[in-house]
């Protein structure tokens, strides 16, 4: 029982040591690796950078329409509006109560508040008020 166990424990080793004599399958070679890592790199791409792309350009937008006298919120939350513009620094002024001036870095304004909604908001308030 042992020798036939043996012999044939044999022929299964001999025949894993045999050199495979049957082709690939189209497709499976070194370049499919090279394509999914193509493919994975585009996805990434138009996943992370391209929304990046456009949020910068938005910011850029948002910063060269600022002008004096615009209520703005920055991203440390406070909110002002602005007294003076020094683009060339890259410095904005913000008026945050009578006679209280904070200086910023002009890429720290986070939005700018829309002066017609505001002035509409402020009329509904005070009707609600009569």
């Amino acid at each position: 029982m042992n020798v036939i166990l043996t012999s044939e424990l044999l022929q299964r080793l001999c025949l894993l040591g045999q050199e495979s004599t049957t082709t690939t399958p189209a497709g499976s070679g070194p370049w499919n690796a090279v394509v999914m890592i193509f493919v994975i790199l585009i996805g990434l791409f138009l996943l992370i950078i391209l929304p990046n792309r456009s949020r910068e350009k938005q910011a850029k937008k948002l910063l060269d329409s600022l002008k004096v006298n615009d209520k703005v919120l920055t991203t440390g939350g406070i909110i002002g509006e602005v007294y003076s513009i020094k683009r060339d620094e890259g410095e904005v002024v913000l008026r945050v109560d009578d006679n209280v001036k904070i200086r910023f870095a002009i890429s720290a304004i986070y939005f700018v508040f829309n002066k017609e909604a505001a002035e509409q908001a402020s009329k509904e308030t005070k009707n609600k008020k009569s």
